[in-house]
């Protein structure tokens, strides 16, 4: 089978890694996405272990077009008794990117009357459309002149995990958390620091991958059990195996903030994503010393201030320089991976201390554009 996973913009490399270590085949990152190749149980074990991957598709139409009824006569072509049936709703989404002469809401009503037409001609019966809640939900993304048609398996957003009962206002997505942590190169015997760990998203993530929890530990409404091709025995056997494969050793993890609030709100989200027994957190400053006092650290993983919705931005440069040049002299030869919209002023941070720059991948967060910076101090 061939699939795609949407990702991230500018983690499509990390993601490919990850995809990579599940046994795929074929495995081509592009722009927010990456295509794979493998067989049906892959699409289970996609679903249940991928940490930066937003949707799992299975993979209908890869094709270039010329103009929108082309792309309805591609779609027309399909035939699609393997993913609905006649007693299952579905619904066309779209996504459009670049200049054309029709809208994404023409995507879906033409590749929607595709649909039906197709099953019409295959078995006789006309599908229900259910724009608001469909049991199968096809998904079109057209860039420039490529189409791209596949059928969810996931649901919604993967990134959901369920385990953030307190949700933090400048909460980084559990995805980013999660490529921030596979960028790292955390291992088990690493100390991990997060100095600004807000609601601790980066710490349960990388708990997370090193105890390889299995996402179906927090969510159970995966898409695929509604498709023709699902194999109720198949997924079980999967489950089985990944829950097995669960680790419960502890690591050498520590979360600081000075937010009282905030760390209450960690303690929240570890204990609800069990991994309170691995995690410390303290109250402190993070550009101060006195805050390090006996915390181990070879990783540094972290989320700063931008200064952009909240904090001065005057003050952001000033704290940045004082902040590495904390860390550097204490952690002196440690790994940070760093995520900010105020990407310049940490940049120049980094050489002021004479960090090393490893990798810069620019992203989006929130709606603004950050850069990830992968650095040793």
């Amino acid at each position: 089978m061939r699939y795609f996973a949407t990702v991230p913009l500018g983690i499509e490399e990390v993601a490919a890694g990850e995809i990579c270590e599940l046994g795929a085949s074929s495995v081509t990152p592009d722009i927010g996405k990456v295509f794979y190749e493998g067989d049906l149980r892959l699409m289970y074990l996609s679903n249940f272990m991928l940490r930066t991957v937003n949707r799992v598709f299975v993979l209908l139409l890869r094709e270039r077009f010329k103009d929108l009824a082309e792309i309805g006569k591609l779609a027309k072509s399909l035939t699609y008794s393997e993913f609905v049936n006649k007693d299952l709703s579905f619904a066309v989404r779209a996504e459009r990117h670049g200049e054309h002469d029709f809208t994404s809401l023409d995507v879906k009503r033409v590749v929607g009357a595709a649909i039906i037409e197709s099953y019409m001609e295959e078995r006789g019966h006309r599908l229900k459309v259910n724009l608001d809640d469909p049991d199968v939900e096809f998904f079109v993304l057209v860039r420039d002149d490529e189409v791209i048609m596949g059928v969810n398996t996931s649901g919604s957003s993967l990134h959901k995990r369920n385990y953030r009962v307190f949700n933090h206002p400048a909460a980084l997505k559990t995805t980013l958390a999660a490529a921030m942590v596979r960028l790292s190169r955390l291992g088990s015997s690493d100390a991990l620091l997060d100095p600004m760990c807000g609601g601790a998203t980066i710490l349960i993530e990388a708990a997370h991958k090193l105890r390889r929890y299995p996402l179906i530990m927090f969510r159970s409404d995966f898409a695929f059990r509604k498709l023709p091709i699902h194999d109720e025995y198949l997924e079980a056997e999967v489950a089985e195996e990944v829950l097995e494969g669960m680790l419960f050793d502890t690591f050498k993890m520590t979360g600081i903030d000075i937010s009282h609030k905030s760390l209450e709100g960690a303690k929240k989200n570890l204990r609800s994503g069990f991994v309170d027994d691995t995690v410390k957190l303290l109250w402190g400053d993070a550009g101060r010393a006195e805050t390090y006092e006996g915390v181990e650290a070879s990783v540094i993983i972290t989320n700063p201030p931008y200064g952009m919705r909240s904090h001065n931005i005057k003050k952001i440069p000033g704290f940045y320089r004082g902040f590495l040049k904390t860390v550097s002299d204490l952690y002196h030869g440690a790994t940070l991976v760093a995520i900010t919209a105020s990407h310049k002023a940490f940049e120049d941070a980094l050489n002021a201390v004479s960090a090393s720059i490893i990798k810069k991948l620019s992203v989006m967060h929130g709606g603004l554009n950050a850069v990830i910076f992968v650095a040793k101090v």
